[in-house]
């Protein structure tokens, strides 16, 4: 059994949106599964693109990942990621399949950055290159609850 990893503080916000992420990939999930109003879930999708993962990839594109290395195969890997879920989000009138794809990509993105990428910049950056990011983004974004819980 993998034992849990050990987030540096500077990091453990983006930690804290990952798992709302998350969440929000196994509420679409479900609601693929369910066969849920497609409608009802482009809305929760929409806002959460808006609200907390457009800030969320910023936040990553122009304040971490360049502390890193631009060129740094998992960095070009995660930003691949970013604009391929962009390309998911922005289609119009989407279908199971396009929620599923989102789902699906937002899942292995997470696991990337969680499992490879931040590993990396933990143990690449100094405690003072991690310090500066960590002034930066010293707070999570809060998810508020969403009204419709198509998922259920």
């Amino acid at each position: 059994m993998n034992s849990p990893i050990k987030r540096h503080e500077a990091l453990k916000n983006l930690s804290r949106e990952h798992h709302d992420g998350l969440i929000f990939a196994l509420r679409l999930q479900k609601g693929v599964t369910k066969k849920a109003e497609c409608q009802v879930m482009e809305a929760y999708a929409a806002w959460f693109w808006k609200h907390h993962l457009i800030p969320h990839f910023e936040m990553e594109e122009k304040h971490l990942f360049p502390r890193l290395n631009e060129e740094h195969e998992l960095v070009k890997e995660a930003k691949q990621q970013h604009r391929d879920l962009k390309s998911l989000f922005e289609i119009q009138s989407k279908d199971y399949e396009d929620f599923k794809a989102i789902y699906e990509l937002l899942q292995k993105h997470i696991r990337l950055e969680e499992r490879e990428l931040f590993n990396l910049i933990q143990e690449k950056l100094t405690e003072n290159q991690l310090a500066e990011y960590q002034n930066i983004h010293n707070s999570q974004q809060a998810c508020e609850v969403w009204p419709d819980s198509f998922w259920k």
